[in-house]
């Protein structure tokens, strides 16, 4: 029994190294994707803000088009 404890706190530092091996490719995409959210969810309100903002002006230009062709 002693030996086997003996050869597991040998061994202690190998298994360390590979659980934090496994953990830390884990904790770089839980990151990233977190970013990756943040950023993708900014940069749809930036686009629906655009959008919002053409439709407005598209809308005025047709509004100032036929009040010029009902006026003349």
């Amino acid at each position: 029994m002693i030996v086997v404890w003996g050869e597991l706190a040998s061994d202690l530092g190998g298994i360390v190294l590979f659980l934090v091996w496994l953990v830390i490719p884990l904790l770089y995409l839980v990151a990233f994707g977190r970013r990756y959210v943040r950023q993708s969810r900014e940069s749809a309100q930036a686009a629906t803000w655009a959008r919002d903002e053409v439709s407005q002006i598209r809308e005025e230009q047709r509004e100032e088009s036929y009040d010029s062709d009902v006026g003349g």
